[in-house]
């Protein structure tokens, strides 16, 4: 007579079953299933929150560093061996605007020698003030990032008019408070277009009178009007040390003769500080990780010894305790995929009323709002191994007679 040995059956409890299994039992307890999912719904809403209201603070911080002059450049002509200036090509502003990592270059021209700026005709020639005329094109506003305190800036017709924008500290001292007044400029009078907020570290164009480029070459004459005095390259967020070595290249291919100036310590400094910021944001992303899952963990303890009963059937009718440790890892993950959906939810809402507050412009990287699920199902499935475990090591005697 041969004798067989016992050979397990095999399992019959697939991975669509656990899901299905796990589905039902968080839908079947809604009042349960929406204490288990707030702790992770919390977290992943802390998350949401903290990231983007540390994001929307360093995309303020860096913009006013960009702004001081963090992500500027200064490229202008330099002298030659005769001592003399070698102007920059016509060419220099399309071509640096070519290079990789440059935003936006905005050019001034040479100004006419000799042209005092005064408030009105009656002020004696001896009392000019210390403004200067500076004569810019239109880019020139976009590549300084200026704010207008009043009035507005050139345009194509406005570039070609007796018209002039006046830097912060030159209206001051010249008493212009509004557009529409007049100033008096190399013996004619000028209409005040508009007024500039401070530039930050462009001091050279806060105590200036700009003038419109097209209406100085139609008006003076002079062997150097029209020529580039000076190109602010203001370039991408963070590139600016990245392209700093090639502007002189790019602005007057195969010449030395070419000055490039950037605020290294401010550049460092603003390096400094991303790094800093992006720092803090993943630290309190931790702590909002950690919270939610120590809330999942509680929630599946608990849940396990309330279900000791059910536990104790399953396995006389015959679930394994690999079975009953699935069951439980993917109800944890069920659990932690609805709190992560509506966490990310009322965290971009809470962000969103912060940033409103602050008056900073709402930033939330995409890709926590994209992987905050993910995450929330990644840290559940991991909370909830522990109590997984401990169920599937319950012996089917005593679990049945907990009932």
């Amino acid at each position: 007579m041969t004798r067989h040995s016992a050979v397990p059956a095999p399992s019959r409890f697939r991975f669509t079953d656990a899901l299905r299994t796990a589905w039902l039992n968080v839908s079947a307890r809604p009042q349960r299933t929406a204490l288990a999912s707030l702790g992770v719904a919390l977290g992943i809403a802390s998350l949401t929150a903290l990231t983007g209201a540390a994001a929307s603070n360093q995309a303020q911080l860096l913009a006013e560093l960009d702004r001081m002059g963090a992500n500027l450049a200064v490229v202008a002509p330099a002298l030659g061996p005769d001592k003399l200036v070698v102007p920059l090509p016509d060419t220099a502003p399309q071509t640096v605007q070519r290079v990789d990592g440059v935003a936006d270059v905005g050019v001034f021209e040479t100004a006419p020698d000799d042209i005092p700026v005064y408030r009105n005709d009656l002020v004696p020639a001896t009392e000019a003030g210390g403004i200067e005329v500076a004569v810019a094109r239109p880019d020139v506003f976009d590549a300084i990032e200026a704010r207008l305190a009043a009035g507005r800036w050139f345009d194509e017709a406005t570039r070609g008019l007796p018209v002039t924008v006046l830097g912060r500290t030159a209206a001051d001292r010249l008493g212009i408070v509004s557009p529409g007044d007049r100033v008096w400029i190399g013996g004619q009078w000028y209409g005040v277009l508009g007024i500039l907020e401070s530039a930050g570290l462009a001091t050279q164009i806060d105590t200036a009178a700009i003038l419109g480029d097209r209406w100085v070459r139609n008006t003076f004459e002079g062997p150097n009007t029209g020529e580039i005095s000076t190109m602010y390259v203001r370039a991408e967020s963070g590139q600016i040390g990245a392209i700093a070595d090639t502007l002189a290249s790019a602005a007057s291919p195969g010449s030395p003769f070419v000055n490039v100036s950037v605020l290294s310590e401010l550049a460092d400094a603003r390096t400094t500080t991303d790094d800093a910021l992006r720092t803090l944001g993943v630290a309190l992303a931790a702590i909002a990780l950690l919270i939610g899952a120590v809330g999942i963990a509680n929630t599946m303890v608990v849940t396990v010894l309330e279900r000791r009963g059910e536990i104790g059937l399953r396995r006389s009718l015959g679930a394994r305790p690999v079975h009953i440790a699935l069951q439980f890892v993917t109800e944890a993950a069920a659990l932690a995929l609805v709190g992560g959906l509506a966490g990310v939810a009322l965290g971009a809402g809470a962000a969103a009323v912060l940033a409103a507050i602050a008056g900073q412009p709402l930033v939330i990287p995409l890709a926590i709002v994209v992987a905050s699920p993910a995450i929330a199902v990644v840290v559940g499935a991991t909370a909830g191994l522990y109590p997984a475990l401990r169920a599937a090591r319950l012996s089917p005697t005593l679990a049945l007679r907990a009932v």
